[in-house]
């Protein structure tokens, strides 16, 4: 089965915009567009999608406008004359701070959004599930950034007016065309980080915007002499929310190219998002192993661990006893998933026990046909799981719950049940 694959080669950065502008270049409808993010609970803003040239290439502009505002990318004070506001309109980026994360003493905005108020818009819209929790995750990204580098909690962090529709705009709208182009995975090369000084609500801040390098925190990254934000903090959440791999460009069949233009023209080189739209046609793996390694689970944990997962659809679980560092026993937690539920299973793992973090990797699995027959003990009815391969049956294993339920009811030992299943089972194969 061939996987879909969208590169990101930010080459000259990456912002909302401009992504938005190479999804449209690569053929996502722009009325459709519209109309997935009118059904947002949020008003006055409007999106334009015109042709832009870059030194000699043609890519696509996205420009939005909330409340007849723009906003601004992060210019240097040099550009600003040494001390005018760093919140220009000349490139179509966003604001150092992406119009999010000023701290709660910050008045300069009268008008904001908590990340609540965001998270009530994004799930307030006709939007399918994939989409919403892509979305969610990219601000959560945002916001989480912007916590650490004021040292305030997540709820604290607002989001002024401008700023935090535009941020909704681009990420919910980016999320939406990577559902239209269906996208299953997302690699991006290593953003470049511009230099230089820019003033913001908050005084004179270096770039790469503090927001910025804290969600690229972990992650891979360029260095750059432009002296301007190349990479803003909704650019940034983009990669640290849903990209699979930082790097050189995968192996792939190339099937489609979109260029996303800025305003701004760069000496060195074209000012484009060009994202890659490619397959590969190794297979996808059928399932994934996740696993953690535990030296301080409460053992009266443990069992209720083990049956959120399965209650979660995994495969099969198990606990694997271990001597740890510091000579501590412990366990390690694996269960075996498919793709469909893999979120959910690692999401159980991080809640319910205390691991913080987890081991993934992908399997294949040989399965044998399998089908179900009943047979009849002088006990009771049992369902016997049989599996068979060529037309040769390999295995025939009564049904542990079955064998239970009869074994209860009859008062009689579980392991004679299990016999008389057996042999019930033998002998409708000698019958046949």
């Amino acid at each position: 089965m061939s996987e879909r694959i969208l590169y990101f080669d930010c080459f000259s950065g990456l912002a909302g915009d401009m992504t938005l502008g190479a999804m449209v270049d690569l053929g996502l409808d722009v009325d459709a567009l519209r109309t997935a993010l009118a059904s947002l609970p949020v008003e006055g803003w409007t999106l334009e999608a015109h042709p832009r040239m870059k030194m000699g290439i043609a890519g696509t502009h996205l420009h939005i406008e909330v409340g007849g505002e723009t906003e601004g990318p992060a210019v240097t004070l040099e550009e600003t004359g040494h001390g005018a506001h760093g919140h220009g309109h000349d490139d179509g980026l966003e604001h150092a701070h992406s119009g999010v994360g000023h701290d709660p003493e910050s008045h300069e905005h009268a008008h904001h959004r908590h990340y609540s108020d965001i998270v009530r818009i994004i799930e307030g819209g006709a939007l399918p599930s994939p989409v919403v929790s892509r979305a969610l995750a990219a601000f959560d990204a945002i916001a989480d950034a912007e916590a650490r580098v004021h040292g305030v909690p997540k709820e604290s962090v607002h989001f002024h007016e401008v700023g935090a529709v535009d941020s909704i705009i681009d990420i919910v709208g980016v999320s939406w065309g990577l559902y239209q182009l269906g996208i299953d995975r997302i690699e991006s090369a290593p953003p470049p980080m511009g230099r230089g000084f820019m003033r913001c609500a908050h005084g004179t801040m270096p770039l790469p915007a503090p927001a910025t390098l804290e969600i690229l925190k972990g992650l891979p990254i360029a260095p750059c002499t432009l002296e301007r934000e190349l990479v803003t903090p909704t650019g940034a959440a983009f990669l640290r929310a849903w990209a699979d791999r930082i790097g050189g460009f995968p192996e792939m069949v190339v099937e489609g190219i979109g260029w996303g233009a800025g305003n701004a023209d760069f000496p060195d080189r074209p000012n484009l998002l060009r994202l890659v739209l490619g397959r590969t046609d190794a297979a996808r793996p059928d399932c994934y192993v996740v696993e953690t390694n535990l030296d301080d689970l409460n053992p009266e944990w443990a069992g209720y661990v083990l049956e959120k997962l399965f209650e979660a659809g995994v495969l099969d679980a198990w606990f694997v006893p271990l001597q740890m560092k510091k000579n501590r026993p412990g366990i390690m937690v694996g269960a075996l998933v498919d793709l469909a539920h893999r979120e959910a299973v690692e999401g159980i793992l991080l809640a319910e026990s205390s691991a913080i973090g987890l081991r993934r990797y992908p399997v294949s699995r040989n399965v044998l046909p399998r089908r179900t027959e009943q047979v009849q003990t002088p006990f009771g009815s049992v369902a016997v799981k049989v599996a068979h391969r060529g037309g040769r049956v390999l295995n025939a294993a009564p049904e542990y719950e079955d064998c239970a339920r009869v074994a209860r009811s009859n008062g009689i030992p579980l392991k004679t049940v299990y016999q008389h299943a057996v042999a019930a089972y033998l002998a409708t194969r000698e019958d046949g």
